[in-house]
């Protein structure tokens, strides 16, 4: 497993365990994470507090129900590619849908997402 893996790896455990000040020391100061989509949480998020306060907000928008599971992380030099299946129930509302995170990584840390899940499922839950 290379550094860049691990790394992912160790964000994604923090995220899974609400640990969003540990999800937040993995990124860059000026790290990009960019969810394009109409949806309510789609859009580019700047630096850690944005990022972590993106992830905080679809979580409570989905009535807490929000969870990834892991499907695989491919790490290089470049950074690391995220395979997940993401699912949350509420108000009647299901999503269960497969995302591809590629993860751009500088000196141990994440400098730009690319956050590409189904967009219709995506704006069909959240709205």
């Amino acid at each position: 497993m290379n550094a860049n893996e691990t790394l992912t790896r160790a964000m994604v455990t923090a995220f899974t365990s609400g640990d969003l000040a540990a999800v937040a020391s993995h990124f860059h100061e000026d790290a990009v994470w960019e969810l394009p989509g109409s949806s309510l949480v789609s859009g580019t998020y700047r630096g850690p507090d944005e990022i972590v306060g993106f992830l905080g907000r679809a979580f409570e928008l989905s009535g807490g129900t929000l969870a990834l599971e892991l499907v695989d992380i491919l790490g290089s030099d470049w950074g690391s590619v995220q395979v997940q299946t993401v699912t949350a129930a509420r108000d009647g509302r299901v999503l269960d849908c497969v995302e591809v995170l590629a993860h751009e990584i500088r000196d141990g840390k994440f400098v730009r997402t690319y956050h590409r899940p189904d967009q219709d499922a995506i704006k069909a839950f959240f709205g």
